[in-house]
């Protein structure tokens, strides 16, 4: 009997270890991001670049991520351990800012921006990876790991808001400073993260090795249901991106100090941290195509407030709605993802969406948002109708493809009775 119970609190603490190490992981990385990419067109507008500049460099960071999501996600799939290609990309992250803090001029930001997005935004389709690699049931359990990132990426706001309160002079280069802190914090962690090896190398349904690597691919850029969560992606990613760079500067411009420029996005952040502990039951009862549908009618209507209105407070709340988008059509399509991918492309059918969710769908987007804001004389109204637009095409293209997208959950059903999860 001694032994039986020392055997299960070995267990146990085997099983706590990753626990822990992911939910530190989850949280340190989205901090990484959120010193930075909720404030960086605030401070480019510091810099005296236009909407038209400001939109070129999101752009072009755009066009590189068409190729970086997919390069890391195979390098981990094929060649590197996922954990410490994280590691890798946060130590080259770090050093892009340091480059950037450095720059006055059009050209350099732009360099500069574009390296570090190629570098830091494959992390979260990276960080997803490793998480469902390590859960036996991510339906179920992926939601409370995500939330922490969701605490994560407001934990800079507070910093960020008491130097803009008592600096308001110093300008916003002070997030910059903190990104690298935070992405050099995030590498050191990636030494305790469980091990991940080469999806190549692990067992799938075409056998291991890398050999394994490229009939798996052509299965899953040949499956129509891919296809279609692929191209709702390119539509909303567009939208959500003119949501993350043109909505502070915009509730600048009407009137909120900037000091509760952060605090107004957490509202959405909070609602996001909430929203993940309800997602589990949210699927369960309405099931997942339907709350994905739910994440899109949700960006739609946010992005509707900011086209017509203009009380500075009701459209800080409407950042709950963004929240709504991340948790329900973000994490639903991943969980979508995560069933349609053999083991041997997890990590790149995941990072794939990043070729939509940050390469094609921004790029598009922001290069519409460039000419839009131009022909309006810097106007962002016209850039927040037209990523109304975006978000209605996708909701109708997700709902025409309800009846197959749930054939996929129905013929998965017998996986999801697998037991126990990392939670």
């Amino acid at each position: 009997m001694g032994r039986l119970m020392s055997t299960g609190v070995q267990a146990q603490v085997l099983q706590d270890r990753p626990r822990r190490s992911l939910r530190w992981a989850m949280l340190m990385q989205y901090a990484a991001c959120g010193a930075v990419i909720p404030f960086v067109s605030m401070w480019l507008v510091d810099r005296g670049l236009s909407y038209r500049q400001i939109s070129h460099i999101i752009m072009t960071s755009a066009t590189v991520l068409l190729v970086a999501p997919f390069f890391w996600g195979m390098v981990a799939d094929r060649f590197v351990p996922l954990d410490r290609v994280l590691m890798l990309v946060n130590v080259l992250g770090a050093g892009a800012l340091m480059v950037l803090a450095h720059q006055n001029q059009f050209e350099g930001m732009l360099v500069a921006y574009v390296a570090y997005t190629a570098f830091i935004f494959p992390t979260f389709h990276l960080i997803n990876a490793l998480g469902f690699h390590h859960l036996l049931r991510p339906e179920s359990s992926f939601s409370g790991l995500r939330a922490w990132g969701s605490v994560g990426w407001i934990v800079p706001f507070l910093p960020i808001s008491l130097w803009t309160a008592w600096k308001p002079e110093a300008g916003l280069s002070f997030i910059l400073y903190l990104g690298m802190g935070l992405g050099l914090g995030m590498a050191f962690l990636c030494w305790y993260l469980p091990h991940t090896p080469c999806g190549g190398r692990r067992k799938s349904g075409h056998g291991g090795g890398h050999a394994a690597y490229l009939p798996a691919v052509r299965e899953l850029l040949t499956n129509p249901n891919y296809l279609v969560v692929l191209l709702s992606m390119f539509l909303l990613s567009g939208s959500f991106s003119l949501v993350t760079f043109y909505s502070p500067p915009f509730l600048e411009e009407l009137g909120m100090p900037r000091p509760w420029i952060g605090p107004a996005q957490a509202i959405g952040v909070v609602f996001e941290v909430w929203l993940f502990q309800r997602q589990p039951a949210l699927i369960r009862r309405c099931n997942l195509v339907r709350t994905v549908v739910f994440g899109c009618l949700a960006l739609v209507l946010r992005n509707l407030m900011f086209s017509v209105l203009s009380d500075v407070w009701v459209l800080a709340m409407s950042y709950v709605l963004a929240g709504a988008y991340v948790v329900l059509y973000h994490i639903g399509t991943s969980m979508l993802v995560n069933r349609l991918a053999t083991d041997a492309v997890r990590a790149s059918a995941q990072t794939m969406m990043g070729i939509c969710s940050m390469g094609l769908g921004p790029m598009f987007a922001n290069w519409m948002a460039g000419r839009l804001a131009a022909m309006s004389g810097n106007n962002l109204r016209p850039v927040f109708l037209f990523a109304t637009f975006l978000a209605m095409l996708a909701t109708l293209l997700i709902v025409a493809a309800n009846k197959s997208l749930r054939g996929v959950l129905r013929r998965e059903e017998d996986d999801l009775g697998a037991g126990g999860s990392v939670q």
